[in-house]
């Protein structure tokens, strides 16, 4: 039996010879109609490995080869997928970066990655010009639209000058060589350059198709672009959704039903974001096997109102990960709907499951504090609040020049030699072997009292009616922290009501957590752009501490 490929770009190599003809990607040509097929551009395995092959000559012929690092901001579209397989053929080193968070983020980012080529849309090019996105260390640009626009070189003249010379043949790589650099979402700090080697991207294909048991020749609707490039290592066929992807809370159900219609779609990967507008729908989506939603946790009503539109079989998903590790436990929506959600209602946390196959997770004591060696007299017994710590083939050892990143969330463990990842995240395991989140680390809310976990105590008021969301911060008084609670409405209640609501439910538990405190939002939270489900609350911290300056908070006794 063959070993899988080190390199997930030898998959792609084989389904070209293996089903050649076999579509590859749809993607939809003008829009997506809601009331009937809409023409997509199919390419086959042949036609996308040929595609990548001549674009990996052509930009070798320009300087970018084995070890360069490319910045690359290309929307999801069939220059998406060839040009980061033909990146991992030449054995560079792709830089990706959610295009969402900002200019000045995105700024900061590139200044941190220093890429040595640019690679991107004419928009890309004007805000790498206009702003100065890492000018010190660029040396090719290339347009991946139509023309030069003022670049080096373009994406399809590189492709006519390569398509000529044939099959292209990578370099040996071995599971250490560096593959990428994934950024992080930045919701909770300023976002890192996690480092990817070709052993990293392997594992991750194999215990995707372990874990959820996906078979070739399944069709993929993805709305997070990251994920499609695993269609063709796991010998999917993907549907490029009509959306913006840095929006996915902004996704026409409708045209997602009608592109799972059109191609029998029997996966769905997306946000929390995109499971609650799929659960908007009203028609079944009959042909859909499974659904996964990562990102941050789903909530259980979208989870059902999702679960009842799909087939008996189906089952939504949740797995437990990070950019730096992915996955690491695995839940699915008939334990959370049956179970869990009733625990978490009550305030025990989120459960995300169990640990997937090759992967450990212990729990350790909270500290803001670097470990820098691991030792089993760490670890915490079951039912133990700490912070979850990872040990596995997914883990990425290290950020890209970020020593001072790398040294707070990295243990080293002399005895294996292995790097553990410190997830940032609080929580327990049961005696089940589940994992209980509780919150970030850096949102816990620590008071005179004690100390307060978001996640266990935001989803005992989400039970509430009128309330949409809502978020625990801390706000400094004097010398001490004050819990207050922000809450956002969903208008199907007036204030008022709201108000006696959450003061009845505060009172219920004031032993538990000392909460007394809330305020409304006004609007919707801020939330992470990459899932539009993360809630940014170190702005709503800040937002709260100006309100406590301004007037006095709404508390127990004095709604608004």
């Amino acid at each position: 039996m063959n070993a899988p490929p080190i390199n997930v770009a030898d998959h792609l190599a084989r389904l070209a010879v293996a089903e050649p003809t076999r579509p590859a990607i749809h993607f939809p040509v003008r829009g997506v109609r809601i009331d009937g097929p809409s023409d997509h551009l199919a390419i086959t395995f042949a036609e996308l490995n040929a595609r990548c092959d001549a674009i990996a000559h052509g930009l070798k012929s320009i300087g970018i080869d084995r070890g360069t690092r490319v910045a690359v901001m290309v929307p999801p579209s069939p220059e998406f997928f060839t040009l980061t397989f033909a990146l991992l053929k030449l054995a560079a080193v792709p830089v990706l970066i959610d295009p969402g968070m900002g200019t000045k983020n995105l700024g900061t980012c590139l200044a941190q990655a220093e890429p040595e080529a640019f690679i991107g849309i004419a928009k890309a090019h004007l805000a790498r010009r206009l702003f100065g996105w890492a000018k010190k260390t660029i040396r090719i640009t290339v347009n991946a639209g139509r023309g030069r626009f003022f670049c080096d070189s373009s994406l399809r003249r590189l492709s006519d000058n390569g398509s000529s010379l044939g099959p292209f043949n990578p370099p040996p790589v071995t599971a250490v060589d560096p593959a990428a650099i994934l950024f992080t979402s930045g919701s909770t700090g300023v976002a890192k350059g996690a480092e990817y080697t070709h052993g990293t991207f392997a594992a991750q294909v194999e215990l995707l198709k372990q874990t959820y048991g996906i078979e070739p020749g399944e069709i993929d609707l993805c709305t997070f672009p990251l994920f499609a490039l695993f269609g063709p290592a796991l010998g999917m066929t993907c549907v490029i959704p009509d959306m913006n992807p840095s929006k996915p809370a902004t996704l026409d159900p409708l045209k997602a039903l009608a592109q799972v219609k059109q191609f029998q779609v029997t996966n769905l990967f997306g946000s929390p974001a995109v499971v609650r507008r799929l659960g908007e729908l009203t028609e079944p989506l009959t042909t859909v096997r499974r659904v996964i939603s990562a990102g941050a946790p789903a909530s259980p009503a979208a989870l059902e109102r999702l679960t009842k539109l799909l087939p008996p079989e189906a089952e939504i998903f949740t797995p437990y990960g990070a950019t730096e590790a992915l996955p690491v436990a695995n839940i699915g929506s008939r334990e959370i709907l049956a179970e869990t959600r009733h625990l978490t209602d009550q305030g025990k946390g989120v459960c995300v499951g169990r640990p997937v196959a090759g992967i450990t997770v212990v729990v350790v004591p909270i500290t803001d504090d670097a470990i820098p060696t691991w030792d089993d007299a760490l670890a915490l017994p079951p039912g133990e609040i700490g912070e979850f710590v990872v040990r596995g083939p997914v883990v990425t050892k290290q950020y890209f020049r970020r020593p001072d990143a790398t040294r707070l969330a990295k243990i080293h463990d002399p005895k294996t030699g292995e790097v553990l990842h410190r997830m940032g995240d609080v929580g327990y395991i049961d005696e089940l072997g589940r994992l209980w989140f509780c919150g970030r680390k850096s949102h816990r809310v620590v008071t005179a009292n004690g100390t307060l976990f978001t996640d266990q105590v935001e989803p005992v008021f989400n039970t509430l009616k009128g309330v949409a969301r809502t978020a625990l911060v801390g706000v400094k008084q004097g010398d001490s922290v004050l819990p207050v609670l922000c809450i956002e409405m969903d208008g199907s209640l007036d204030k008022l009501s709201v108000a006696g609501g959450v003061s009845t439910m505060m009172m219920k538990h004031t032993a538990r957590w000392s909460l007394s405190r809330f305020e409304f939002y006004p609007g919707q939270f801020p939330v992470d752009v990459r899932h539009n489900s993360k809630i940014f609350r170190e702005k709503l911290a800040v937002w709260a501490q100006a309100k406590a300056h301004g007037r006095p908070s709404v508390g127990l006794g004095a709604p608004p």
